[in-house]
């Protein structure tokens, strides 16, 4: 088993964040894929659901299961949960519109979270969708929307779907900080992440706990 190394991650992520594209709109909408990953001693559960747009109705999902070699390195989750994510979205057999990622996209320290290392990958349109600040400065435009601002530039929406929770949908790849504002209100339904990642953690958690009970019988 090769060692993985922190310090050449470091580097490739400095590299590749060369190639996100931090414009593109996304139109007709039909196909969102919510990618989510959840631990169990040493084991990763990765989850894809497709829901259809704008219902948001979850149509199907897959899971990825497999031991995670790579440990937890501040900075570097993709590189251990990326794999299993690409797992299920692969077994999930649909060409996604557009991909929320838990996580990050250009909110991060060297501009490519996970997702953002996961639309480059797949060559899709993301979005992350992230419970705390990495970096950036929060700025309020005129019409009251809330940003988070790296270097000049707007990286990502801020949303309060609910009392004391905060969300930030950030740029992934291939998407403007306009279109996420845009459609970051149709993805919410009264839950406290957009309803993409909310169903994919949802479906996660499940699993993890079903393989739970069942090593202990």
């Amino acid at each position: 088993m090769k060692v993985f190394k922190a310090r050449k991650a470091f580097l490739m992520q400095k590299y590749l964040a060369k190639f996100i594209e931090w414009e593109g709109e996304v139109e007709n909408i039909r196909k969102v894929v919510g990618l989510d990953l959840s631990y169990m001693k040493g084991v990763g559960v990765g989850v894809a659901v497709l829901l259809n747009y704008p219902e948001l109705k979850p149509l199907k999902y897959s899971i990825a299961v497999d031991e995670v070699p790579i440990p937890y390195v501040p900075g570097l989750l993709a590189f251990r949960e990326a794999p299993l994510m690409f797992s299920a979205y692969k077994l999930l057999g649909v060409d996604a519109d557009l991909i929320f990622v838990d996580g990050h996209g250009v909110t991060h320290p060297r501009g490519l979270g996970i997702a953002s290392h996961v639309g480059l990958v797949l060559d899709k349109p993301s979005i992350g969708a992230a419970k705390k600040r990495l970096v950036g400065n929060i700025v309020r435009d005129l019409d009251g929307r809330e940003y988070l601002v790296i270097g000049g530039r707007k990286a990502a929406v801020i949303v309060k779907p609910k009392p004391r929770r905060t969300v930030y949908l950030s740029i992934g790849h291939k998407i403007s900080i306009d279109s996420v504002a845009r459609l970051a209100p149709t993805f919410f339904k009264g839950h406290p992440l957009p309803e993409p990642t909310y169903v994919a953690d949802k479906i996660s958690k499940e699993v993890k706990r079903r393989l739970a009970e069942s090593v202990e019988r």
